[in-house]
């Protein structure tokens, strides 16, 4: 994960996340200022599944405002918990930030790592899967669709009669396997 892409991220929470705890932005800016610390953050899900996940919230949910959790112990001072996160920067922190409609966002979800402790695609039923999966190919075959259109306007244009006839066919076939399916 790029840095560049984690300061994005955090400076966009700062901007429109409501936290419960007005420190989850001090630590936040932390992070943002310290390149060092925020190499070693991943964004996760889960967080209390790792060996030092640290639980950030908006005013949506219902979970403790800030949560840290190292080893089996849970920290929710958040001097304590600054005070860790400064002292073992060199550790890898799992940073789970829930605000509302998340899963809706860009920059989270292009931050989003899966957690190696909590692998999504064990948690993950296997309808959902087949329906992603499903859903995956006819995107594939609708992007394709529209790039067989773009290129055939372009052989009209550039009066190809090959390129033309040959992009129609594929388009054609394309067409029928999906009447097919």
């Amino acid at each position: 994960m790029e840095l560049s892409q984690k300061k994005e991220f955090v400076k966009w929470l700062l901007k429109s996340v409501s936290f419960k705890r007005r420190e989850a932005y001090w630590i936040l800016n932390y992070l943002l200022n310290h390149d060092m610390i925020l190499n070693n953050v991943r964004f996760v899900q889960k967080s209390d599944e790792t060996p030092r996940g640290l639980l950030m919230v908006d005013v949506f949910h219902d979970e403790p405002g800030l949560l840290l959790k190292k080893g089996k112990h849970f920290f929710d001072d958040p001097e304590q918990i600054f005070h860790e996160i400064r002292m073992n920067w060199r550790e890898a922190l799992f940073l789970e930030i829930l605000f509302k409609d998340a899963n809706q966002h860009v920059l989270y979800l292009s931050v989003l790592e899966d957690n190696p402790y909590a692998p999504w695609s064990e948690s993950v039923d296997e309808d959902f899967l087949e329906e992603l999966e499903g859903f995956l190919l006819e995107e594939e075959r609708q992007y394709r669709i529209r790039y067989l259109e773009a290129s055939i306007d372009r052989a009209l244009e550039e009066e190809d009669k090959e390129s033309f006839f040959n992009l129609l066919a594929e388009l054609q076939e394309l067409q029928k396997e999906n009447n097919f399916s």
